[in-house]
């Protein structure tokens, strides 16, 4: 083995360890990326979480529609003459003995 022979191994030796120390050096960054990255996403899953909680909580279901409209309906100015009239509609059905017929709910 001749002395250029022994540098040229000597220099595949160096970049061999240079290498070897840029992939752990690449490994720790990408490591750190994701447990980077890992948080943010339990950030943003925590967010989106709290925003279909909010979401559904302030959605309205059918009968708590039905219940609001009703109690609206009850404050118009009009709701008393209105019942006045399906009172005395009920009235004159029993009097002429018409069943009653369907109304909306």
């Amino acid at each position: 083995m001749t002395l250029d022979d022994f540098a040229v191994l000597i220099q595949k030796d160096l970049v061999r360890m240079a290498t070897k120390d840029d992939i752990k050096a690449i490994r720790e960054d990408a490591k750190e990326d994701i447990r980077v990255l890992r948080n943010e996403m339990r950030i943003g899953f925590k967010n989106l979480n709290d925003d279909v909680k909010m979401i559904t909580d302030t959605m309205v279901s059918k009968a708590d529609l039905a219940n609001t409209l009703a109690g609206e309906l009850a404050k118009a100015p009009y709701a008393r003459q209105i019942a006045d009239l399906q009172t005395r509609v009920n009235v004159l059905e029993s009097k002429l003995g018409v069943k009653p017929t369907r109304r909306a709910a």
